[in-house]
């Protein structure tokens, strides 16, 4: 019994290291990861939504994001794991990456317009 409990404790010990993931070779700047993650989201609702329109224009996600910010999965694979294994960070990171997708649907969602608004329910009275 006191090998088990033993064994337990230093089980329990090891797992609370905090363990972060080792530093890249090729290092991503945290505005270039936000860009990174951003393209992506943007091509994974464009391939959600409308994937003909990637077919039409013969792009493969992966490797338009590779060439555009040329990099390889190895060094994006890395570079993911570096800064997600601080989750204060990459909480962060993801906040941003929110940020702006909130901003460029804000900025993409038509204005209602308010006067438009008034005439048709004038309209609709009569």
């Amino acid at each position: 019994m006191k090998k088990l409990l033993l064994i337990l404790l230093c089980v329990l010990a090891l797992s609370c290291d905090s363990h972060t993931a080792p530093k890249p070779e090729h290092l991503l700047a945290k505005d270039e990861l936000v860009n990174v993650l951003y393209d992506i989201a943007l091509l994974q609702s464009i391939k959600s939504f409308q994937p003909a329109v990637l077919d039409t224009n013969n792009v493969n996600a992966h490797t338009y994001i590779y060439k555009k910010y040329k990099i390889d999965s190895l060094t994006f694979a890395q570079n993911h794991a570096y800064y997600a294994s601080d989750i204060e960070d990459y909480e962060k990171i993801e906040k941003e990456v929110s940020n702006r997708i909130q901003q460029k649907r804000d900025e993409l969602t038509p204005k209602k317009d308010i006067t438009a608004t008034k005439k048709s329910k004038k309209d609709s009275i009569k």
